[in-house]
């Protein structure tokens, strides 16, 4: 045990936190068999059809570009803030707190969207186990309990939480891979889902927000910085092998759900019963019991991701709560489990408030709350990407660190270019990801500009204050009581 104390507001530095850690914090919020039965099957269906797996391939080369330099950077800047801190070393305070607030707003609505996914799977699933009516709200109560619970001990209980979801949902969809394989042989799989006029065709727009809407999480790897047993080694290793990985994973799926049903006929079968899509591609090669048990492994998938997600709004809570950008009592860390209690009991109440508040208005948990908090926690999180690869470039060229033009410069300013198409095409089909007519749900993007304004005025008035650079040597980073990145639950 050790010996060192902790200040009020300082997560446990060093709590073992390795490489495979990170990576199933990702890879869980990431939500595989979530996104193989919920997104793949929309973007089939809405999409490009067969070129799903080539958007697949896109987005994780715009990706890939982007974890070059965010790689560079995490190795001088490790915080818990992410890219609110990366904003504001590369361009400056009120970028910071406009990024700041952006992520405030992003991630929380990506965690409302998951829970929405969650109570109705839940309710869906328990309902066919127990043979009677499980209401969603019954469900959304012991999720909210459970995971108030596994938030309150230090990371590394989570870790492992997430690491037996995970690997029970990657292992069923690979064998489901496996038996397309096995019963169609290598022909069977196309390599038209790659020919360009597939990638790029109608509907690509769709498909490459969709694809986005896969990968969001994978960043999360620096948050986990001040934690991690070795951070300048653990960080890059787990953002390369968490891009690597999702993205082998979903173009192999992608490619075996389309040929399951034939290149020809798998956009059609989609849009006929896009719900069932996967289910009914499982039964057909597996049998009714593996889509029984697939289905079981969506809410587990969900629940994971939920998890995963709390956390890592939990973390930007606690960071801008630090830096006066949001209620100090926020900052607050269990003394014992160096957990930060307020800020995962504040980000529990705002899905509490929503939940709540789209029960009241007779709105369903996932079609409305769902989708739409998804949709606009997708767009969001691309944004945040977007402004961390101008800043990194900014840094290193106001800084002159040239020691690798090519890594720290060239990369990020190439994804600067690949995000500002995809959240154009984003933006455009924003309605088409909600699939609603109704106005203030389809408005809802207009909140992170709103949220950025306020984020860079709130961080003007702090101008009087002196700038705690994350890079200078007495930084938290590097200080005996540097305040650490765990968002648990704080005393």
């Amino acid at each position: 045990m050790s010996t060192t104390q902790s200040s009020p507001d300082e997560l446990k530095s060093g709590t073992g936190l390795t490489t495979a850690d990170i990576v199933f914090f990702v890879l869980a919020g990431v939500a595989p068999m979530g996104v193989v039965v919920a997104i793949l099957a929309v973007s089939i269906a809405r999409g490009t059809g067969a070129g799903v797996p080539g958007a697949y391939v896109v987005a994780g080369a715009i990706l890939a570009l982007f974890s070059a330099g965010y790689i560079k950077m995490s190795r001088r800047i490790t915080n818990v803030g992410g890219f609110y801190t990366f904003a504001q070393e590369g361009l400056g305070r009120r970028a910071g707190g406009a990024t700041a607030m952006v992520a405030v707003v992003a991630y929380n609505a990506a965690t409302v969207g998951i829970f929405g996914g969650l109570v109705y799977y839940g309710s869906d699933v328990a309902s066919q186990l127990f043979g009677v009516s499980v209401p969603w709200p019954a469900v959304a109560v012991v999720c909210l309990i459970a995971v108030a619970v596994l938030s309150y001990f230090e990371v590394t209980a989570s870790a492992k939480v997430l690491a037996v979801a995970l690997a029970a949902e990657v292992l069923i969809l690979l064998a489901f891979n496996v038996a397309v394989l096995v019963r169609l042989g290598f022909h069977g799989f196309s390599m038209h889902v790659f020919a360009p006029a597939a990638v790029f065709g109608g509907g690509f727009g769709i498909s490459l927000m969709l694809a986005f809407g896969s990968f969001v999480g994978f960043e999360a790897t620096s948050l986990y910085g001040e934690e991690a047993r070795d951070p300048r080694r653990s960080v890059p290793r787990a953002t390369y092998l968490s891009l690597a990985v999702i993205t082998v994973f979903y173009v192999l799926i992608s490619w075996a759900a389309i040929s399951a049903y034939g290149v020809g006929k798998a956009q059609q079968a989609a849009q006929a019963d896009t719900e069932n899509f996967i289910f009914n591609a499982s039964t057909q090669y597996l049998g009714k019991a593996v889509t029984d048990m697939m289905a079981i492994l969506v809410v587990t998938s969900l629940f994971a991701a939920f998890l995963a997600f709390h956390c890592n709004t939990a973390r930007y809570h606690v960071a801008l709560a630090r830096d006066g950008l949001l209620p100090r009592f926020l900052a607050r860390i269990n003394s014992r489990h160096h957990s930060p209690v307020a800020a995962s009991a504040a980000q529990l109440v705002v899905v509490i408030v929503f939940t709540v508040g789209f029960g009241v208005a007779g709105q369903h948990p996932y079609l409305s709350m769902g989708i739409s908090f998804y949709g606009l926690g997708v767009l969001g999180i691309v944004v945040l990407q977007a402004i961390a690869a101008t800043s990194i470039v900014a840094y290193f060229l106001r800084n002159r660190l040239t020691e690798s033009v090519v890594t720290s410069i060239v990369a990020p300013a190439l994804a600067v270019v690949g995000f500002a198409v995809a959240l154009v095409l984003m933006v455009a089909n924003y309605p088409t990801l909600t699939g609603s007519t109704v106005t203030w749900i389809n408005s809802l993007p207009w909140a992170l500009p709103v949220a950025a304004v306020l984020g860079a005025v709130l961080a003007g008035r702090r101008r009087g204050e002196p700038a705690e650079s994350a890079t200078d040597p007495r930084s938290r980073r590097d200080s005996p009581r540097a305040p650490e990145t765990c968002p648990t639950p704080s005393r």
